[in-house]
């Protein structure tokens, strides 16, 4: 098997015809139709069925088609990494970043890194993914360093850090109670509520809070997979929606504001590396400051322990019940206040 079989391969899926596969990869129709029968004859299964006027994947066609991409993505990181080594250029610096942060906190950081003068050397590569796949990635060597929405399964991953702060409401400028100082979830029982559509149970926690247990069965939802997409739908005046402290920090649009919820809902955030094998220079610098950026710039922001769980009542609060005992008895257990 050939490499241009599989471009061929890929290229006849991306565009739905070998005639338009052709244009895309500036070969001649005949070659194409060439690599691919070639492909599947040393394959010993079919790939298209063939439909007019498209072709579609068969079953063992979508299979594969899951390996080529990882070989073609594989090639492609070679091929410029070849370069760079022939340019004597250090490997660039890898970050996963969560959605969220990738949009919010680690612009911000970054470009005051460059200001300071004290910015990445050559290259910086972002991947912005689901915090679920940060670990994987810096398991897998694709990234060197994960900046990643809390709690997850570490495995063989490092926390350099972790922090909590609570989360903001969403509120377009013209809302009715976008001057007020708090907001409460049962105030929202009539609005549509924007929610993040995650099974983890801390993100499911901040995709409930502004659902009120009194609220209508009729109260309209909208779902969404990202933060920056419920901010931008809560602009256009789609409704409300809880939001992390990172984006309510960065993520400036006009039209909407942020405003403290009533109950203490805790969004947490940290830095992680694979446990064997320590960031180098220019990746432990990123981590440092990021860590310090969000300790000076986002409110009620409280160092996290190495679990990278978060405390679900409000730690400033509870510091209050601290008579300097080693434990908090009675009257003093933390209270569930999140709990819609």
């Amino acid at each position: 098997m050939e490499i241009r079989q599989f471009e061929a391969f890929a290229a006849v899926h991306t565009t739905g015809s070998v005639t338009a596969a052709a244009r895309l990869l500036d070969r001649s129709q005949p070659v194409v139709s060439r690599q691919l029968q070639d492909l599947e004859q040393q394959l010993g299964f079919t790939l298209f069925a063939r439909t007019r006027p498209q072709v579609t994947l068969t079953d063992q066609g979508r299979q594969f088609l899951e390996e080529v991409r990882n070989v073609l993505t594989g090639l492609q990181q070679l091929e410029a990494r070849s370069r760079e080594i022939a340019e004597g250029l250090t490997r660039p610096v890898r970050i996963a970043s969560s959605l969220s942060l990738g949009g919010s906190l680690l612009p911000e950081v970054l470009a005051e890194m460059d200001r300071s003068g004290s910015g990445f050397e050559y290259k910086l590569q972002v991947d912005v993914m689901p915090s679920s796949r940060i670990v994987q990635a810096l398991l897998d060597g694709d990234a060197d360093l994960g900046i990643a929405s809390l709690p997850l399964e570490l495995g063989r991953c490092q926390l350099h850090w972790s922090a909590q702060a609570p989360c903001q409401v969403a509120l377009r400028a013209s809302h009715p109670l976008a001057g007020a100082a708090t907001v409460s979830a049962a105030q929202l029982m009539n609005e549509t509520v924007i929610t993040l559509s995650n099974a983890s149970r801390m993100r499911h926690r901040m995709s409930t809070a502004l659902l009120h247990p009194s609220r209508p069965r009729s109260q309209r939802q909208i779902v969404t997979t990202s933060t920056m997409s419920a901010v931008m739908m809560v602009k256009a005046g789609l409704g409300v929606a809880l939001v992390d402290p990172c984006v309510a920090l960065c993520f400036q649009q006009e039209g909407v504001v942020y405003r403290p919820l009533d109950a203490y809902v805790p969004y947490m955030f940290g830095a992680i590396t694979h446990g064997e094998r320590p960031p180098g220079a220019e990746a432990g610098r990123i981590i440092e400051a990021v860590h310090d950026y969000a300790f000076a710039h986002i409110p009620q922001l409280t160092p996290g322990d190495i679990t990278g769980i978060p405390i679900l009542s409000d730690p400033q609060a509870l510091a209050v019940f601290d008579d300097g005992r080693d434990d908090l008895t009675g009257d003093h257990e933390p209270t569930d206040w999140a709990t819609p």
